[in-house]
């Protein structure tokens, strides 16, 4: 959770606003802090001394004079470029030095913003302790890395970025791979397939104004953790293929139709059209199938009164029929979790698609 910390001031007197858990971690994200000021236009000049616990002073910035208005105020690019940067000589700043981030550590920052006319004249004398930590890495989950996957409409998952920051969003970008391209190069220089800014959650349905995938081309993928204008975390580039063309949705009503639940459990969102089918091997005596679905696009849909399936030993082709279960709807994504009758579990992700 973000805490905005305010320092003892009267009312009426000059503030800082400064989010340490999103700017405190470089040394350019200090000037996006910003200065509310209640009264009229004044002529200043900011101090910020940063300092650690075991390493002491790491760096003072001092800037050059600048004016603010009433109400909030941005620190000026041009001031920020131009200002005087001291960095110490310790392993700590060294660090900083080399790498521009700020390595893990107790940190307090001092701004100081003084008249420009006047030293002795103190506006704004505020200080800020933040604990950075390193973020988790920012894993991607679904499709996986080189995986093919059959569904041209992907659902596209993550895990959450830890620590978690209070008002973080996700941006997703999907480009494709040309010829002779690795999956970061396309990244860098592709047009995106798919560029979503403004992710809630760690996970994305494909866009329905997108162009969906195509079949034989292979797409890369990265998501990345924001704050306002501040990237706080990004994974790494995967890539996979489209090409699956033995999907559920063609499949016969035969034994052709029944796709073994290890091969599903791997794959990305099959097409139940109306009907989805799976065949698993119980190697024990007779036995009632545990499974369980939700909707994953939808969490107002509840799939409830769930048919009732008996495991005979050996070979199983189970038949799940959805038509009439008002929990299932055209286009909403699903994930069925079966607990085999060895005690693991595996999980089908598929999209419904209802009889015409």
């Amino acid at each position: 959770m973000c805490l905005f910390f305010y320092a003892n001031f009267a009312w009426g007197q000059a503030t800082i606003v400064f989010v340490p858990e999103v700017q405190g971690t470089t040394l350019n994200g200090l000037f996006r802090a910003a200065i509310y000021n209640p009264t009229g236009i004044k002529s200043v000049r900011m101090n910020i001394v940063v300092s650690e616990t075991r390493a002491g002073r790491i760096a003072t910035i001092q800037t050059v004079p600048f004016q603010i208005g009433p109400g909030s105020n941005v620190i000026p690019s041009g001031v920020a470029r131009s200002a005087s940067i001291a960095i110490a000589q310790n392993t700590t700043a060294n660090f900083i030095r080399r790498n521009q981030y700020f390595p893990q550590g107790d940190y307090e920052y001092a701004f100081n913003i003084i008249s420009a006319s006047s030293s002795e004249e103190v506006i704004v004398d505020q200080t800020f302790n933040h604990e950075v930590t390193p973020p988790a890495p920012l894993d991607l989950i679904e499709p996986y890395d080189q995986d093919e996957i059959c569904e041209k409409r992907p659902l596209l998952t993550w895990q959450p970025s830890l620590p978690a920051v209070d008002g973080q969003l996700y941006q997703l970008l999907l480009v494709e791979i040309k010829d002779k391209q690795n999956a970061v190069e396309a990244l860098n220089y592709n047009l995106p397939v798919v560029n979503q800014k403004g992710i809630p959650a760690n996970l994305l349905v494909y866009p329905p104004n997108a162009k969906e995938l195509v079949a034989g081309k292979k797409y890369a993928w990265q998501v990345s953790a924001y704050k306002d204008q501040t990237i706080i975390n990004r994974s790494d580039v995967w890539s996979f293929e489209v090409n699956c063309p033995d999907t559920m949705a063609n499949a016969p009503d035969s034994d052709l139709g029944y796709r073994d639940i290890e091969d599903l459990a791997k794959g990305n969102f099959y097409v139940a059209n109306g009907i989805l089918r799976f065949s698993l091997i119980n190697s024990n005596q007779e036995q009632q199938l545990r499974y369980s679905i939700i909707c994953i696009s939808n969490k107002a849909l509840l799939p409830r009164r769930l048919k009732k399936i008996q495991l005979t030993k050996g070979v199983n082709k189970i038949k799940l029929d959805f038509t009439g279960n008002a929990a299932f709807k055209d286009g909403e994504h699903y994930v069925m979790r079966v607990t085999l009758p060895d005690g693991t579990t595996r999980s089908i992700r598929f999209t419904y698609k209802a009889i015409q």
